[in-house]
């Protein structure tokens, strides 16, 4: 009787044991799963995500522009690059945006710098969502210009000004998200264009630019 009793209790701790790891393991997997949630990875299955280049006044979450993007807007365009750990879409993309800008963040750590693009004065943040010592105002950023509400990444805006229905000269952006050309050559000629098209837009409203 008490070696059958012995056994009983042997057999409760073992599935009590099991019980818990299962809630443990569980509870770790659910973290892990709404991180990978969290922020999607246009990874390098090319998924390309239907969004336009079009330049908008509207920021994605409806909240104005931070100071920073206003004061950096003085010398000239903005061009904020967005990504995270473990994400292989942000890999490609890495050395297509140093190539194009000459900037040598640390892939892993958020970085500001102000460079140039045809001899013109260009802003250029680094935004590692995983860093830890990147900043809120930095951070909030992700969903400020997430024009097409895709909240993936990596994801690139460019930021110049233009004249507003308002009556006065605001930041005006467009956002791409993924890989969204085949190679690093297409990727820098887009941009350029993209660039090209800021320039533009901030030469004709400089003059008027007010904060």
């Amino acid at each position: 009787m008490k070696k059958f009793f012995a056994v009983q209790m042997s057999l409760l701790i073992i599935i009590s044991i099991s019980f818990t790891g299962m809630l443990y393991y569980t509870d770790i997997y659910e973290k892990i799963q709404g991180g990978i949630v969290e922020v999607l990875c246009l990874s390098c299955i090319k998924l390309y995500p239907l969004t336009s280049a079009d330049f908008t006044f509207q920021t994605g979450t409806g909240e104005p522009h931070p100071d920073f993007i206003w004061e950096s807007l003085k010398d000239g365009p903005i061009f904020l690059h967005y990504s995270e750990d473990a994400c292989a879409a942000c890999d490609v993309m890495f050395p297509s945006v140093l190539k194009f800008l000459q900037v040598e963040p640390e892939k892993d750590k958020s970085y500001h710098k102000l460079t140039s693009f045809k001899d013109k004065p260009v802003h250029y943040y680094y935004v590692y969502l995983d860093d830890e010592a990147t900043s809120e105002v930095w951070l909030n950023t992700f969903g400020i210009y997430d024009k097409d509400h895709i909240h993936g990444l990596p994801m690139f805006s460019i930021v110049t000004i233009n004249y507003a229905h308002s009556g006065i000269i605001e930041p005006y952006y467009t956002t791409l998200y993924g890989q969204f050309k085949d190679n690093d050559e297409q990727r820098i000629e887009f941009f350029g264009d993209l660039m090209d098209e800021a320039f533009v837009l901030y030469d004709e409203n400089l003059p008027g630019f007010i904060k």
